[in-house]
C-alpha cells in the first residue's frame, strides 16, 4: 500500500549514505521521495535521481530554508523528515501514521537507537539515545527522523533557522498549540564515529541553542539547564547503572563542546 507522504532528505555529500538511507525509505512505500541537496559535489545527487527521488538543488540555502522548500512543494497528507545518515524499519511510516492519527498528534518523532555499535562514540551515543529519545505521549521537542502532519507545516510560513532549525520548528509548534510526541517505532542512524566529527557537531548545537535562546529569551534558563545537567548528569546515570562505565565522559564532551560552541555566538 502505498502512503500517502512525502519523505524528504536534506543533503550535503553524502554519497556513502544515501544509497541504503533511499533503500530503507522505499521499502516503506511512501508517495514520494524528494532529495533537497545542498550543493553535493560527490555524487549524492546522481544517485538520489538514479533511484528515483525527485531531487531539489537549491545549493546552499542553510537547513532551515531547504526543508521549507521541500515540505512547502509537497501535496501529500504528510511529511516525514528522514537524514541520510537514518535507516527506517520496513513498517516505520505505517506504525508511525496509526500512532499519529490515534493520538491527533501534528509531529510525532521516531525513538533512535546507534547503528555503528563497534566504536566507542556509537555506543555512547546509543546510550543517549536511550535516555533523550523513548517513547512519550507528549513533548515540546521533535528532532528526526519524524512524521508531521503537512497542513501543520504549511501553514506557518515562518523561515526557520539552519542551526538548530529542529528546536525552532518544535517552538512554533508549542507556541501553537499542537501536539507533538515521539513514537514508539525504532529507527537507526549511523552517528560520527571519530573526535573532530562529533566535536564539531556539538560545537555547532551550542551555537544553535545561543541563536534560539536570543530570539526566545524566556527559554534561556530551561536551556542552560539541558546544556549543563540534564547532558552530562541526568543522561548518564542511569547508563553508568547499567555498567556503561564511560558513558559520564561522552556526557561530559557532549556539554563541553555545546558550551564551547555556545560561548562562541556571544
Amino acid at each position: 500500500m502505498v502512503h500517502p507522504v512525502s519523505v524528504q532528505i536534506c543533503t550535503l555529500n553524502e554519497s556513502s549514505n544515501i544509497r541504503e538511507c533511499l533503500e530503507s525509505v522505499q521499502a516503506n512505500d511512501p508517495q514520494e521521495i524528494v532529495v533537497i541537496d545542498g550543493g553535493s559535489t560527490d555524487g549524492t545527487v546522481e544517485i538520489a535521481r538514479e533511484m528515483g527521488a525527485r531531487v531539489i538543488t537549491p545549493g546552499k540555502l542553510g537547513l532551515g530554508p531547504s526543508r521549507k522548500l521541500g515540505y512547502m512543494s509537497a501535496a501529500t497528507k504528510y511529511v516525514a523528515f528522514v537524514d541520510a545518515d537514518d535507516r527506517i524499519p520496513a513498517t516505520w511510516l505505517e506504525d508511525l501514521i496509526h500512532e499519529l492519527d490515534f493520538g491527533s498528534y501534528s509531529a510525532l518523532q521516531s525513538s533512535l537507537r546507534a547503528a555503528n555499535l563497534d566504536s566507542w562514540w556509537g555506543r555512547g551515543w546509543n546510550q543517549y539515545f536511550i535516555e533523550s529519545v523513548r517513547p512519550t505521549p507528549d513533548t515540546n521537542m521533535v528532532g528526526r527522523p519524524a512524521l508531521f502532519v503537512a497542513n501543520d507545516l504549511q501553514t506557518d510560513n515562518s523561515d526557520f533557522e539552519s542551526l538548530d532549525e529542529d528546536t525552532h520548528m518544535s517552538h512554533a509548534f508549542e507556541s501553537r498549540g499542537l501536539r507533538q510526541g515521539i513514537a514508539l517505532s525504532v529507527a537507526l542512524r549511523f552517528c560520527e564515529n571519530t573526535r573532530r566529527e562529533n566535536f564539531l557537531k556539538w560545537q555547532s548545537y551550542g551555537r544553535g541553542y545561543r541563536v534560539f535562546v536570543d530570539q526566545n529569551p524566556d527559554r534561556r534558563k530551561a536551556i542552560l539547564l539541558h546544556i549543563m545537567w540534564t547532558i552530562p548528569v541526568k543522561r548518564s546515570l542511569k547508563p553508568l547503572l547499567r555498567g556503561h562505565m564511560t558513558q559520564p565522559i561522552f556526557g561530559c564532551l557532549m556539554a563541553w563542546n555545546i558550551w564551547r560552541g555556545w560561548r562562541r555566538n556571544i
